[in-house]
């Protein structure tokens, strides 16, 4: 399955369901069972004749964000956002998957074509051009919530955060 490259979408910072009161999540004890509970959110938020579906996220330090794309039939792409506890459960999921060896994903991607038809990707390296920003302020976070040995740092990250000691020092 192939989505259509997105647009970045600073709209997703914004809440759907604003006035509801929040519920009670349950605590998971499994990365699978997160990723059950995630997929089926994200299935319910499809509209009769939805099929495919994309759930992001992005988690850098304090930046954490998620979003939903629906691709069309006629080929565009929908963008909603999810409900809170799925944001919630792709950050306990990070934490759970931790490991000092990589660190903690930064980025998550899971294609959804149906309950049973899905496909994650958890990227300890790697974002999406299309996805929020990350600031220097959040790589340091990052890095200090979920060490990592100096070789797994991201080049992209060291650049980043090099050049902003460099303005700043």
């Amino acid at each position: 399955m192939t989505l259509s490259r997105p647009e970045r979408i600073d709209l997703l910072l914004t809440p759907q369901r604003q006035g509801r009161e929040p519920q009670q999540r349950a605590q998971l004890d499994s990365l699978a069972a997160i990723e059950r509970v995630v997929i089926d959110a994200t299935i319910d938020l499809l509209a009769p004749g939805q099929k495919f579906a994309l759930l992001w996220s992005l988690q850098v330090g304090e930046n954490a964000v998620a979003g939903v794309q629906i691709k069309e039939r006629d080929g565009t792409v929908t963008n909603l956002m999810p409900p809170t506890e799925v944001l919630d459960y792709l950050t306990d999921h990070k934490r759970m998957s931790y490991n000092p060896d990589v660190g903690a994903w930064l980025s998550a991607e899971i294609f959804i074509a149906g309950p049973t038809r899905y496909k994650t990707n958890y990227s300890t390296t790697a974002v999406a051009d299309w996805m929020p920003e990350i600031s220097a302020d959040d790589l340091t976070a990052e890095f200090a919530a979920f060490p990592r040995p100096d070789a797994e740092i991201p080049d992209w990250a060291r650049s980043q955060l090099d050049w902003a000691a460099r303005r700043t020092g």
